[in-house]
């Protein structure tokens, strides 16, 4: 069975790390984390194709909708979960139109929002049958 590739774009050190860390644990092998954007572009544009990219959402910081949308222009099948910190249901709603497959509240308890993270990563796995 072979581990899926998961990159994790978040600018946040310690929720990247932390991110990263659960996906380890949870016996996610293949997995690679960027502070911005452009690097994960980088990565995609050089062929290295996620089946999953776990983001932050943060226009400021060029993590938006532009990104989804690159991100879907080179693989459309990518799985998209965004974990954020906005709990604004019309950003979720118009992020869900755009092709994100999930969008997740980054909670007071960190820990817990990442629990449920890695909860639906791993439905969505199944859910596709991808492995």
């Amino acid at each position: 069975m072979k581990s899926p590739v998961v990159f994790v774009v978040d600018k946040n050190l310690l929720h990247r790390n932390l991110i990263k860390y659960h996906l380890d644990i949870n016996k996610f092998a293949n997995v690679h984390a960027f502070q911005t954007s452009d690097e994960c572009l980088y990565r995609v544009r050089k062929n290295m194709i996620p089946d999953f990219l776990i983001t932050d959402y943060d226009p400021v910081e060029h993590i938006g909708f532009d990104f989804i949308e690159q991100i879907k222009e080179v693989s459309p099948s990518i799985q998209i979960i965004v974990f954020s910190s906005s709990d604004n249901p019309i950003l979720a709603m118009k992020l869900l139109d755009a092709g994100v497959s999930d969008f997740i509240v980054k909670t007071g308890k960190l820990d817990i929002g990442i629990k449920e993270l890695i909860k639906n990563v791993k439905y969505l796995i199944k859910e596709k049958t991808l492995y």
